[in-house]
Formats: structure tokens, C-alpha cells, sequence
């Protein structure tokens, strides 16, 4: 039973990190400040949306069980989140968005925004779990 409360915290890190992840990217498209920065994405706030990035960010939180830097959790959220971030401009940009590689079809931003938003994801995940994920020593 103990993996599936690991599994689990790790989920929710995840999705929880995906929440904060999506309120920063909306509110910082929606203030028009990404788009004066060189990132046009500006996303609208709806459920569709907010749905399927806090589902991919849960299953993304499986990363945070990659043994790196378990005293440091704002190192290991930074390092872990290069991960989602290498899938997501390598990957989703290109091929799912057609915006090209690192997304610079978004503009010449992109990668820089990009980045830091899944550093917010990362650490926010790695700090949820050391917050309240305590694994006992004696098990």
C-alpha cells in the first residue's frame, strides 16, 4: 500500500503544480504581459483548457520520484521541470501546435517563458510533496 500513497502524493503534486503553473500562464497572457515579452500565448480561461493541463501535469509528477536532490526541493523541482519543458517545446510546440521548434511561432520569447513556467510547476510540485509528504525513516 505504501506505493500507491506515493503514487498518489506524486499525482497530486503534480496536478497541484499544473494549477499554479496555468493561473500564472493565464493571468500573465491575460495582463498582456507575456505577449509585450516576446510569448503571444494568451490563453483563454476555460475549462477544457485548465482540464487537460493539470491531467498532463498529475502524470507528470510520476518525474518527482526520480531520486535527485531530496533535501533541496526548489533545485530538484528546477532540474525535474527541464523534462516537461524539453516535451513540450520539442514535442508539443512543433508537432501538436505548429508553432515550431521551442514554440517560436508564439515568438522569439518563448523558450525563456516557457521555462520559467515549468519551473513554477516543478518547484510548486516539489514543495507541495516536501510540505506534506513525509516518508517515515523506520519503513
Amino acid at each position: 500500500m505504501k506505493i500507491v500513497k506515493i503514487i498518489s502524493f506524486v499525482l497530486v503534486a503534480g496536478a497541484f503544480g499544473g494549477l499554479v503553473n496555468s493561473i500564472v500562464v493565464w493571468l500573465l497572457g491575460a495582463t498582456g504581459i507575456t505577449p509585450a515579452l516576446g510569448f503571444s500565448m494568451a490563453p483563454e480561461w476555460t475549462f477544457e483548457w485548465m482540464g487537460r493541463r493539470v491531467f498532463a501535469s498529475a502524470l507528470w509528477g510520476i518525474i518527482f520520484l526520480i531520486p535527485v536532490y531530496k533535501d533541496a526541493p526548489v533545485k530538484k523541482g528546477v532540474l525535474l521541470s527541464v523534462l516537461p519543458w524539453l516535451s513540450s517545446v520539442l514535442v508539443v510546440f512543433p508537432m501538436q501546435m505548429g508553432t515550431g521548434f521551442f514554440g517560436l511561432g508564439f515568438g522569439m520569447g518563448t523558450p525563456i517563458w516557457t521555462f520559467l513556467f515549468a519551473g513554477i510547476w516543478g518547484v510548486t510540485g516539489t514543495l507541495f510533496l516536501s510540505r506534506f509528504y513525509k516518508e517515515k525513516a523506520h519503513r
